[in-house]
């Protein structure tokens, strides 16, 4: 009897300890599935707004942002700031703002309340920079990017740029538009830059660029080229698959 009732023990003991065990790994999965959706980013978007994208402002770039507007997630930091011929002497956010998270110290109607305001703030002022109508004469990208390097630098959220830009360099040292962007262009470009300390350190920094264009398509792929080649340099995760006329992808947020 005394036996029967040892055995009984054991496998009741036994029982409970691998229901422990298998709640301790659901708890456990749970949570990094919880911390997995619990990641916010920082978005960076650099808006074109030489003479050359007026058009693309209220067409290409209004398309991207509300692709933008409809993927943001909780504790995102969006800052908005434009490529003009005085980018990195110049530069201001138009928007630097974080969306709202849900806590246990805000309630629900506060919460919605906030996130709606924000969410209208930023519509507004990316609406009011869109509608300029006068462009500026130049297009310095490259001058831009050291500014996106000092933003991210110390930013612990997952980063992600997205330039509205038609790529086309339009600066006193590099011209897209009057000279051929060949390989020999590209290795001189590539190697004055980093012998001048100019290539800004991008790494882990995803990179969307929409509105990119060329007149004809020798001209976009050898520009693309360009950017590509730039972009290994800095160690940004840059694709083909994410460089277009528009963005036609982008990551959704929580």
């Amino acid at each position: 009897m005394k036996r029967w009732r040892l055995k009984l023990l054991g496998l009741t003991l036994l029982s409970s300890l691998l229901l422990l065990s298998q709640m301790n790994r659901s708890a456990e999965a749970f949570g990094k599935s919880e911390n997995a959706k619990k990641s916010p980013r920082v978005l960076v978007i650099f808006v074109d707004m030489s003479g050359s994208a007026n058009l693309a402002r209220r067409t290409v770039y209004k398309k991207a942002f509300e692709k933008i507007y409809q993927n943001l997630g909780q504790g995102d930091r969006v800052m908005v700031g434009t490529i003009t011929g005085r980018s990195y002497i110049d530069f201001k956010p138009a928007v630097d703002v974080e969306i709202p998270k849900k806590t246990i110290w805000v309630n629900r109607i506060q919460f919605e309340r906030n996130l709606t305001e924000t969410k209208e703030k930023i519509r507004r002022e990316v609406d009011r920079l869109l509608s300029r109508k006068r462009g500026t004469q130049r297009t310095e990208i490259l001058n831009s990017l050291n500014i996106a390097e000092t933003i991210f630098h110390n930013e612990k959220r997952r980063k992600i740029l997205v330039i509205l830009s038609d790529m086309i360099q339009d600066s006193k040292e590099y011209n897209f538009a009057r000279v051929e962007v060949t390989d020999k262009y590209i290795d001189q470009a590539m190697r004055y830059r980093k012998k001048q300390n100019l290539i800004p350190n991008l790494s882990d920094v995803k990179v969307y660029v929409a509105g990119a264009s060329g007149v004809n398509s020798n001209k976009f792929r050898s520009i693309e080229k360009f950017w590509a080649r730039y972009f290994a340099e800095t160690g940004a995760d840059f694709s083909p698959h994410r460089y277009g006329h528009s963005l036609i992808i982008f990551e959704k947020g929580l």
